[in-house]
This record gives structure tokens, C-alpha cells and sequence, in this order.
């Protein structure tokens, strides 16, 4: 078990495991190891900061979504933490400049010019998934993607296409650039999102 684990989890090693219960726990550790190792929270910073250099700017406000939890136990040797599937992507908002309409945004961070589909590392079928539904709802929604230094944006259609094409990954030069922005715009999107 890692330290995160422990952390989050004191007592655990104390708890026996059902057999119900063990699929779960080995799960969470391995999603825990994974996270910690290529979790893109840098990446996340950088999009967080050019989103609120948006928001000063009155262009967009956009807030970076958790993943839900719940803790279950009332005290910390009791207290176990389960990491919940998130129905929204990284970032949720609203695109003021194009008169409220609805924005959603999932960063990703790679060591690799390949972004895979449903592996860790990767995309997974449940954002790709929410990434259509919301823009088939009338939704702004897309991939920030950051390798090697410089950022792309997916676009639904990206996504679909490679779907279509049954790939298991896409390349980073199928991305459309996203050149640095002026002061704390780190990462200008928007203006590539609203040409795509």
C-alpha cells in the first residue's frame, strides 16, 4: 500500500478485506499510484490561471471540478475515503463572450505525442462520452492537450473521427495550436475553440 493510501486511509491495513471488498481497495490503490505519477495537476494550474485571467477580463468563468468523494467512518481510524466517478469534465463554465453558452474542458498532460483512448494516461470512454453529449447539447466543449511544451485542442469532431476510425490513440499533431497568450494567459484557447 502507498502513502497516499495510508494517508487517506488510516487504519486500512488493520481492516481485513472481503473478497467484496478487495477488488475495490486494489483498485483504488492502483487509480492512486497512476494519478501520482502523471496526475497533469502543472498543466491544470496553468489552464486555472488563464481561466481566471478570462474571468478579469469578462470572457469566460470557468472553475476546475473535483471528483467527488465520500468518506465513510467518524473517526480517522475508521475513516475510509472512495474517490467517486466525476460526471463533468476538469473544467465547467460558461463562455460570456458568446452570451452565456455553456463551456466544458478536460486538460491533459502527456510524455508521449499519443494520447490514448480508454488507458490510463489517457482519455477515457466517459469523457469522450460527456465531450459529445455536451456539445450535441449546443455546449462549447474540447481537449486541452499540453506535450513537449506546447498545447493543442481537440475538438469533439477530433474525438469522433478517431472513434470512427477505430484508433486507439491520436497524435499530437492532429491537435489544432494554442499559441501563449498576453499576461496571465498562459494558454489562449478560446479564440481556437471559436474558429473550430
Amino acid at each position: 500500500m502507498n502513502d497516499t493510501m495510508r494517508r487517506l486511509n488510516p487504519g486500512l491495513e488493520l481492516t481485513p478485506a472481503t473478497p467484496g471488498t478487495k477488488h475495490l481497495l486494489d483498485t483504488l490503490e492502483k487509480t492512486t499510484r497512476t494519478n501520482s505519477t502523471n496526475d497533469g495537476r502543472g498543466f491544470q494550474k496553468e489552464v486555472e490561471r488563464t481561466c481566471a485571467a478570462y474571468q478579469n477580463r469578462r470572457t469566460a468563468t470557468l472553475r476546475k471540478v473535483d471528483p467527488p468523494t465520500r468518506v465513510i467512518g467518524r473517526t480517522p481510524e475508521e475513516r475510509r475515503v472512495f474517490f467517486m466517478a466525476n460526471p463533468f469534465l476538469d473544467f465547467v463554465g460558461v463562455w460570456t463572450a458568446r452570451h452565456g453558452r455553456a463551456l466544458f474542458v478536460e486538460a491533459k498532460s502527456t510524455a508521449t505525442h499519443r494520447l490514448p483512448f480508454s488507458r490510463s494516461g489517457g482519455i477515457t470512454s466517459e469523457q469522450v462520452g460527456s465531450i459529445k453529449t455536451w456539445r450535441l447539447a449546443g455546449a462549447a466543449a474540447c481537449v486541452l492537450w499540453k506535450f513537449g511544451g506546447k498545447v493543442v485542442l481537440l475538438t469533439p469532431e477530433h474525438l469522433m473521427e478517431a472513434e470512427r476510425l477505430e484508433l486507439k490513440s491520436i497524435t499530437f499533431d492532429r491537435g489544432l495550436p494554442v499559441v501563449p497568450g498576453e499576461g496571465f494567459i498562459l494558454w489562449d484557447f478560446l479564440p481556437v475553440l471559436e474558429r473550430a
